[in-house]
This record gives C-alpha cells, sequence and structure tokens, in this order.
C-alpha cells in the first residue's frame, strides 16, 4: 500500500494557515464549488461541469490533506477542527460529483416539497449569483426541487416573524448547549488522563470483570450518543440565531428542527436513520450511495451503498484529526445499521408486520448501543472524546458549577 501513503500526505507534513495558503488552497476549492453551483443553475452546461470536476476534486483533496488549522496551538484537545475541515472538504467534493452529473438544472421552490419555481426560469445575473451562494451553503435542500423525499420535522416555534423566531430559538441553544457539555463532561468523566483529555485511550478497561467493563463501555456509549445528538443540535441552533440576524435574506421556513423529536424514541432503524436522526448529509448518501447501487442491484444493495459513503465520510472526517481514520471500527457501526435496515424490511415481507412499539424501540436502543461500540471506542483513542470545545472559564459545566459550589468542576 505503499502508492496510498504516497497519494495521501502525511499529518505531519500539512501547512499552517497563512495568507498563502489561504489563497492557494482554501479559496480557490471554494470557487470552483461555487462556480459549480452557478453552471448547474444553467441550461446546457454540462460539459463546463465535467470538465471543472477534476479540477474541483483536486483542490478538495489538496485543501483537506495539506491544511492544518490547528498547528500554531499546539493542543491536541482542537484536532476536532481538522476533522471538521477534512469532513467539509469531502462533503464537497460529494456535492461536487453530483452538481456535475445533474442531467437538468436545479432551482428553488416555493415549498421543499414543490415543483414550482419562485421565480422565471430565465435568471438574471445577480439571481444566478445569489441562488449559487444558497445552494453551497443549503445541505438539506429546504426550498430547492433536489429536496424531494426529505423528511422535515414539525416546527412548534413561531414562524410568522424573523424576531419571534429568533427569541424563540435562543433557550433551544441554551439549553441544547448545557446538556450537549453535561454529557460530554460525564464521558471525559469516566477516564480524564485518557479519553478525557487529548491523549486518547480505549473505553474497554480490561482491568474490570467482562460484565463490568461491558457496563462502563455502555454507559459511555450512551452518554456519546447524547452527546453528539446535542452538539449537533447546539450549533444548529446557533447558525439559525446568526443566519436570521444578518442581512442574508433567509426566512425561518429555511430553519426548522434539525432532528425529529425524541430520536431516542425511533421504534426500528429505519425510523431512526430516515426521521429521526438529522439529515444533513441525505442527499450525498442517497445520490451518491443508493440511486446507483439500488438501480443496479435492488433496494439492500441501495441501503448498504448509502451506508458505505456514510462511513467513508466520517473516516475522512476521522483522519483530519492525524490519527488515523479507523475505517473498520467506523464500518463496524455504519454497515451493521445498514444490515439492521435489510432485516427489517425482511421481517415486514416474512411476517407481514412492521417493526414498531415498545418492543421494536427496544431493538433499535439495543442495536444501536451495541453497534456503536467500536466506534466510540475509535472516538475515544483518537483523542475526539478529549476535544475542547469551550476554554475553561466558559465551558457551561464550569459556570453552572461555580455559580452554585464556587469552584470549576473540570479544568
Amino acid at each position: 500500500m505503499s502508492w496510498l501513503a504516497d497519494l495521501i500526505p502525511s499529518p505531519d507534513t500539512r501547512v499552517p494557515v497563512t495568507f498563502e495558503s489561504l489563497t492557494q488552497l482554501l479559496l480557490p476549492t471554494w470557487l470552483c464549488c461555487y462556480v459549480t453551483a452557478v453552471l448547474v443553475l444553467l441550461p446546457g452546461t454540462l460539459y463546463a461541469r465535467l470538465a471543472l470536476l477534476p479540477v474541483s476534486l483536486w483542490f478538495t483533496f489538496r485543501t483537506g490533506t495539506r491544511l492544518d488549522l490547528i498547528v500554531q496551538y499546539n493542543d491536541d484537545r482542537l484536532l476536532f477542527i481538522n476533522e471538521a475541515l477534512t469532513l467539509a472538504m469531502f462533503t464537497m467534493a460529494l456535492r461536487c460529483i453530483i452538481w456535475t452529473f445533474q442531467t437538468k438544472p436545479l432551482y428553488r421552490t416555493i415549498r421543499a416539497d414543490s415543483e414550482e419555481p419562485t421565480s422565471p426560469k430565465s435568471y438574471t445575473i445577480c439571481q444566478v449569483a445569489a441562488d449559487a451562494l444558497e445552494l453551497t451553503n443549503n445541505a438539506r435542500g429546504i426550498g430547492w426541487n433536489w429536496s424531494k423525499g426529505l423528511y422535515i420535522p414539525e416546527e412548534t416555534r413561531p414562524t410568522h416573524s424573523r424576531i419571534a423566531f429568533i427569541l424563540s430559538t435562543i433557550p433551544y441553544y441554551l439549553f441544547s448547549t448545557i446538556i450537549f457539555d453535561s454529557c460530554h463532561f460525564a464521558v471525559q468523566s469516566f477516564s480524564p488522563s485518557t479519553f478525557g483529555s487529548g491523549v486518547g485511550g480505549t473505553i474497554f478497561d480490561s482491568s474490570l470483570p467482562p460484565l463490568q467493563m461491558y457496563l462502563r463501555s455502555t454507559a459511555i456509549t450512551l452518554l456519546s450518543g447524547f452527546t453528539v445528538c446535542y452538539n449537533i443540535q447546539s450549533l444548529y441552533y446557533a447558525s439559525t440565531i446568526i443566519s436570521l440576524t444578518l442581512p442574508l435574506g433567509q426566512t425561518p421556513e429555511q430553519w426548522p428542527p434539525i432532528f425529529g423529536a425524541k430520536p431516542w424514541s425511533a421504534t426500528s432503524l429505519s425510523e431512526f436513520w430516515s426521521r429521526k436522526w438529522h439529515q444533513l448529509f441525505r442527499d450525498l448518501f442517497v445520490s451518491v450511495g443508493y440511486n446507483p447501487a439500488s438501480y443496479l442491484f435492488g433496494h439492500a444493495a441501495g441501503v448498504a451503498a448509502a451506508f458505505f459513503v456514510s462511513t467513508v465520510l466520517h473516516v475522512t472526517g476521522l483522519w483530519g484529526m492525524g490519527r488515523g481514520g479507523e475505517f473498520l471500527c467506523t464500518a463496524a457501526f455504519f454497515m451493521s445499521n445498514a444490515f439492521g435496515i435489510i432485516l427489517e424490511r425482511l421481517w415486514t415481507k416474512v411476517t407481514g408486520r412492521r417493526v414498531e412499539g415498545v418492543w421494536g424501540n427496544v431493538w433499535t436502543l439495543a442495536w444501536l448501543l451495541v453497534s456503536a461500540q467500536p466506534l466510540v471506542d475509535a472516538w475515544a483513542r483518537t483523542g475526539m472524546i478529549g476535544t475542547m470545545f469551550f476554554s475553561e472559564g466558559a465551558r457551561p459545566v464550569n459556570l453552572i458549577s461555580r455559580a452554585v459550589l464556587g469552584y470549576n468542576v473540570w479544568s
């Protein structure tokens, strides 16, 4: 595999953020993506998109493997920022691929599930520029014709007024941030000197009897799931507030809830992944994985392909931390969930009954908790659990503990 090592630069060869690195790597990468977005809005641009695609893929690869956003800080707890960079580059590459092979121009709609365009098909230059910018920043496709089939959770906040919507979002942001940091603190507290820090370490304590060891790893896995869920929600609510406060022309309808109500209440794996979990990467998994594989080999192959694309996406992000991509552990989680969804479909065909109800919920949670342990262990060993999202003084658990106890509970 020496050719692979030669193709993918070692993490220690990445360069810091400078004016030169930004203009040679990040800026042209974004411009390629933006130009592709412009072209996919216009008819008759297929050959131009095909010509641009290799350049776009090259720049996303170079930026993801050559740029280091936190080398100057020399702090292992900030490695997640590089993970976010490689994840962003990979998703950008996939979106460029999808847009390149789009047979019909994309356009904005009145509603996400509407087929009626909101503006004339003859674009003005300003419309093209604005819509392309919106397209590059729209993960779920809300308000676009390509989001057909997207599940949008029910909205409970007032959408008649932007100010009212922002004010009603603030409590959600604060609550999600506090719960996220509390769960993160709880996970780190299991082993502050190993995976609770940037050093990393396994969640499986071999010094304990097997039953205690797996009960401990299960508790860590459960808390890690809540950490991820509420972390994403916190970031999403913050983005909602910022995007609607700035003069970007966005409306509350473009920022519906990111998760279905109570993801842990899912009564099947199918419901969990299609309606309860966030759908930020749905189009990537469907367009690159499910659609071509299901067309060639059927539904089961499509499901497996979608989860394989998810595996590669998460491995790429994890690789960005500079400690390996942990492919086998990551694949163990996502591909086992694909297998579980296929089993549910087979169960329905054989018995005529859907997986649902109380026992469906037990099945779903048990499958997720068992299958996620190798993934969470990979996170722990690579130092992701030891990530520092807040400074010591601004960390929510410390702010609360200082107000109640008079001292920081974490440092």
